[in-house]
């Protein structure tokens, strides 16, 4: 009789115990995985006129004509290359304010590019 006892007892905490470790939530996926720009994003393309200490602007052909584009720089700014006056660039950024805030940089030297 306590042999039966001892064996139901143990399979009723092996079955609970199952069923709680398998009740547990996945965690959720990674925003870090899929690094697909959000709709607040956007993406620019020119050449870089200047270059300050936590700020820089593109130039950028638009039609006939050109702008002139300011953008910030903070902490969470990944910079790939050495930002320099006449240097093509690569912007993604986001606006908040009306303040353009760099989010990636990529740049790739142009030719005549002036080191600062």
């Amino acid at each position: 009789m306590r042999f039966r006892t001892s064996l139901c007892l143990a399979t009723l905490f092996l079955v609970c115990f199952t069923m709680a470790a398998w009740s547990t939530l996945l965690p959720a996926p990674s925003a870090a995985i899929n690094e697909q720009p959000t709709p607040d994003q956007q993406s620019l393309w020119g050449q870089i006129a200047s270059v300050g200490d936590r700020e820089f602007s593109v130039q950028v052909k638009k039609d006939q004509g050109v702008n002139t584009v300011p953008f910030l720089v903070d902490g969470q700014t990944k910079v790939e290359g050495q930002l320099a006056v006449g240097a093509e660039v690569t912007v993604e950024y986001r606006s908040e304010e009306g303040r353009n805030i760099a989010l990636r940089v990529i740049v790739t030297p142009g030719s005549g590019m002036n080191l600062y």
